[in-house]
């Protein structure tokens, strides 16, 4: 029985080795339309929370109001969708950027604010689902917003800075 579950285990990891070679492959191949095309529209209110939401990291409502400014569960699934699309950008551009080398520690700090905007996410979605009380989803929603915003904030620098050709077209996408 021991080798038997020895081989599934292997042949399990293999697979998914191969899988994971395959998908990597494939987004390193995208081009910047294929990974804008990735980008959830902004029609869940966004822009009426925070004030130059690209260039800084203040957001102008309270966590009461947040709710229904993103148009709750819409807006915080279309943040928890764009986090990892816009980390994928900052990488784009961090590549194919006009040649100056984009730090390391900003690329770093905008894949953690994607990890920590898809936590707070998903904490805000299960605390509106099973939660009475609607007030730990509205401030878990305010802490994801906050996050969303100084992320857009980390990449605006960074386009800014390290690929001026880009920032045109990130602008766009935005």
């Amino acid at each position: 029985m021991l080798p038997l579950f020895q081989v599934l285990f292997t042949a399990a990891m293999l697979a998914y080795a191969g899988y994971w070679r395959r998908r990597q492959s494939k987004r390193r191949s995208e081009t910047w339309d294929d990974i804008v095309a990735k980008l959830r529209p902004n029609d869940w209110g966004y822009e009426g929370v925070a004030h130059k939401y690209l260039y800084s990291e203040q957001v102008d409502a309270t966590p009461e109001d947040i709710w229904t400014r993103i148009s709750g569960a819409k807006g915080l699934w279309a943040m928890y969708m764009n986090a990892p699309v816009l980390v994928q950008l900052a990488d784009y551009a961090s590549e194919y950027g006009d040649g100056t080398q984009v730090p390391e520690e900003l690329l770093e700090g905008i894949r953690t604010d994607a990890f920590h905007i898809r936590m707070c996410v998903l904490v805000a979605l299960a605390q509106h689902v099973f939660a009475r009380s609607s007030v730990a989803a509205r401030v878990s929603a305010h802490r994801a917003t906050v996050a969303y915003t100084a992320m857009l904030a980390r990449m605006t620098t960074a386009f800014q800075e390290h690929s001026t050709l880009l920032f045109p077209k990130f602008l766009a996408a935005m």
